[in-house]
C-alpha cells in the first residue's frame, strides 16, 4: 500500500515548550473569527479583554471545534465572573 504524504495542515504539531499538540492553522482561523464575532459582547458582560476572549476561543475550538459563536459565548458567560 502506497503511503501518501500528510499535508502540513493535517499534521499534528507539538509545542516544544508544553509538549501539547497544537491545533491546525485552519482551526485557529476559526477561533479567531469566533473571538472577533463575540469579543465586544463578552468584554462588556465579563470584563475579559480581547486577548482573553481569543485565548478562550482557541481553547473552545481545540476541545469542540469551531461549531458556532453562540455556543462559545454561552460557555464563556457560564464560566466567567460577571462584570458589575
Amino acid at each position: 500500500m502506497e503511503k501518501r504524504p500528510v499535508p502540513e495542515e493535517k499534521k499534528a504539531a507539538v509545542d516544544p515548550q508544553s509538549g501539547e499538540i497544537e491545533p491546525a492553522p485552519s482551526e485557529m482561523e476559526g477561533a479567531r473569527v469566533m473571538a472577533n464575532e463575540a469579543d465586544e459582547e463578552l468584554e462588556a458582560k465579563t470584563g475579559l479583554d480581547e486577548q482573553d476572549v481569543r485565548r478562550r476561543a482557541e481553547e473552545h475550538v481545540t476541545r469542540r471545534g469551531a461549531d458556532d459563536t453562540e455556543n462559545f459565548k454561552e460557555e464563556v458567560l457560564e464560566d466567567a465572573p460577571r462584570r458589575r
